[in-house]
């Protein structure tokens, strides 16, 4: 029984097989082929009606039709018309909804393939350009060759509009194959400009998955010889170039891909004896560019190392050009220069693209971050800061601040960077004053800043204004003896130290307008701090630190203290300076004296005592240095070099970690604070 139930379910199977489909058609039951030849009758009869009518009306009344007759193969010919309608009605959404029921329903009609291109199309034209990317490429072999160029083009031009750029080349890849002469040249432009928007991995993909012969391996090596060649990898970027120029030596991009393989030649070509210079040498920074060449020239004397020279025209792309030339004609194997602000950004860029160590001159902040062959040895106001912090609060033991500053970058760079160490280390800034740069009446901020412009808001002075209410009923002795009790008020000091990062000009304004206002800087003179407390009665008097930055250095004529001299409103302040010509440092004498005996007795400045440091280091690596990367990593691993401006440390950053020349004033002028002065409490310090 068992056997004969699975024979009878055998038969029944394949009788039901057997047996034709069957559609109901306005409510009668018949089979398909009946059904179809009826079906086209009427399709006949609605493709009539649907020539006069609008495509959307005339789509409505096929999709009608195919709704009727579905399960019919007619109906699938009514459902691919009304999708062309539609897409050519710019109605994306239904022709694909009508392509797609085509295809899902009737997957064998002979027209699904078109269906499936219809539909890809439709998804282009909604926004679904993925979707039909992917339906274009899975239809494109079953297509009709003749219809091949229309689908290529129209893939192509989706996948540009898409911003899909490797769908993009690989179409107009196939596009070239189909066409020739001047629509040839168009398309492999366009091919050209999608190769060109690649990022590498597409690159490396394309060129592999291509026939080595499709017609867009040629600006698909030249894209990846140029990304190597951005990326700094030198073996590749040859390689790709070498290709380009070998397989195609007509072709538009051989010329191109020589000059790589000879630019990279002479990158990587170096005189390991070759110190370069980029500065100013014309135009408003001429000066600055002399004054660096004198003192890497003096740096380089002896030991058969040469200098060469190139000028910046103090602008960025002369900084480039500059960079460029010692890389590439004089075979550098490191550059110092960079020294305007206006040039230094350009030339750090340049000189990391070019992967040639570049030491800065400038006091841009962050220069560095450029990269790893960028460095700087330069006073920065950063470093100002932080050793001004250091001193006062690590070893002054000060925690309140003043801050008087002009309003212009070096200003203000100074005063926010000083204000960020203070805080960072739990200090306080208990007043701040800024002001024009060419201010010259400071009296009002004083008194602003000590409590003496707005008395109202002070309850001393209130209460004194009520005693002398009481005590002088007489209008006019009132008056006078309010205004003697204003002059002799005292000024409201809640802070230890005034810092003014300015230059020598308006120092010489601003420290005798905080002595009228009874401010009392002689930190460093007890006797005349305590005689000053028995004249005006003020026994909790504290003297008032000044500290200054490098600006102060500007004018010698600041720390003149002959009688009148401006110097005697500075006596005991402290400011620092990336160099002092009169320190008594071994290697900072031993600079001047050199530098005096070469230049008639002329003084050097910061900016030649830095230069002389920067190719000093990279003098003293010279030995060990025989490639441009050997040079980076010496520099970058320099520690404790004895030099002009200090003993330098390559800082994490490649920015120069020293002490700096801690300056004050006292009854002979200046002077270099002493090791013993730096360690502790000064004279008159808690």
């Amino acid at each position: 029984m068992r056997v004969l139930g699975r024979r009878f379910l055998l038969l029944l199977v394949l009788s039901l097989a057997g047996c034709p489909k069957r559609v109901v058609v306005n409510g009668q039951e018949m089979d398909v082929s009946q059904a179809d030849e009826v079906a086209r009758v009427e399709l006949a009869r609605v493709r009539q009606e649907v020539a006069a009518l609008p495509p959307e009306p005339g789509a409505d009344r096929l999709l009608a039709f195919a709704q009727r007759f579905r399960g019919v193969p007619s109906a699938a010919d009514a459902l691919h018309q009304a999708g062309d309608l539609l897409l050519a009605a710019g109605k994306a959404d239904r022709a694909a909804q009508a392509y797609g029921t085509l295809v899902s329903e009737y997957p064998l009609h002979p027209r699904a393939t078109e269906a499936k291109y219809g539909l890809a199309l439709a998804d282009v034209q909604r926004g679904h350009a993925a979707d039909g990317l992917r339906t274009l490429a899975s239809i494109y072999p079953q297509l009709d060759p003749s219809r091949r160029p229309e689908a290529a083009a129209r893939a192509a031009a989706a996948a540009e509009a898409a911003g899909a750029w490797p769908d993009a080349v690989r179409w107009l890849g196939e596009l070239a194959d189909l066409t020739q002469g001047e629509e040839r040249r168009a398309v492999l432009a366009r091919g050209a400009d999608a190769v060109d928007r690649l990022q590498l991995a597409d690159v490396d993909r394309l060129r592999q998955e291509l026939p080595r012969e499709a017609p867009l391996q040629e600006p698909l090596a030249m894209k990846a010889a140029r990304i190597h060649l951005h990326l700094r990898d030198y073996p590749r970027a040859q390689e790709a170039a070498r290709e380009v120029f070998l397989r195609w030596p007509a072709g538009p991009y051989a010329k191109d891909a020589r000059a790589i393989v000879d630019r990279i030649a002479r990158l990587t070509f170096v005189r390991p004896n070759v110190i370069g210079v980029a500065v100013p040498l014309s135009g408003d920074y001429q000066p600055w560019g002399v004054a660096i060449v004198r003192a890497v020239q003096l740096a380089a004397e002896g030991g058969g190392v040469r200098v060469a020279v190139r000028d910046t025209r103090g602008e960025p792309d002369g900084a480039a050009q500059a960079l460029e030339a010692l890389a590439l004609e004089e075979g550098a194997i490191a550059v110092v220069g960079g020294v305007t602000n206006a040039e230094a950004e350009r030339a750090a860029a340049t000189a990391e693209e070019l992967q040639l160590p570049f030491i800065s001159l400038s006091k841009q902040e962050g220069l560095t971050d450029a990269g790893p062959h960028v460095f700087q040895n330069m006073l920065t106001a950063s470093a100002q800061a932080k050793a001004l912090a250091d001193f006062a609060m690590g070893r002054r033991g000060m925690r309140r601040f003043a801050v008087m500053y002009p309003s212009i970058t070096y200003g203000t760079e100074l005063a926010n960077a000083f204000w960020d160490e203070v805080e960072g280390r739990g200090g306080e800034i208990r007043g701040a004053e800024t002001y024009a740069p060419d201010r010259t009446t400071f009296t009002p901020l004083v008194k602003d800043m000590v409590g003496k412009l707005y008395l109202d808001e002070r309850s001393d002075w209130q209460e004194q204004q009520r005693d002398i209410a009481k005590a002088e009923k007489d209008p006019f002795r009132r008056k006078k003896a309010l205004e003697k009790a204003r002059d002799r008020l005292a000024p409201v000091v809640d802070f230890d130290a005034i810092f003014i990062p300015d230059f020598a000009r308006n120092v010489k304004l601003i420290a005798p307008a905080l002595a009228v206002e009874d401010v009392v800087t002689q930190t460093c003179l007890p006797d005349d701090v305590e005689r000053i407390r028995k004249t005006t009665g003020r026994a909790d008097l504290r003297p008032v630190q000044l500290l200054g930055a490098n600006g102060w250095s500007s004018d010698p004529s600041l720390f003149d203290t002959a009688p009148g001299g401006a110097g005697r409103y500075v006596r005991c302040a402290i400011f620092v300076d990336g160099f002092y010509a009169g320190s008594s440092r071994p290697a900072t004498k031993a600079f001047v004296e050199a530098f005096e005996r070469r230049h008639a007795g002329q003084v050097p400045t910061i900016l030649e005592a830095s230069a002389f440091d920067a190719a000093g280091m990279a003098r003293a690596q010279l030995g060990k240095a025989q490639t441009r990367d050997q040079m980076r990593d010496a520099l970058a691993a320099v520690k404790g070099y004895v030099g002009a401006t200090g003993d330098i440390t390559m800082g994490p950053r490649r920015t120069p970690e020293k002490p700096l020349f801690f300056l004050t004033v006292d009854r002979d002028g200046l002077r270099e604070l002493t090791p013993e002065e730096l360690a502790g409490p000064g004279p008159g310090q808690p």
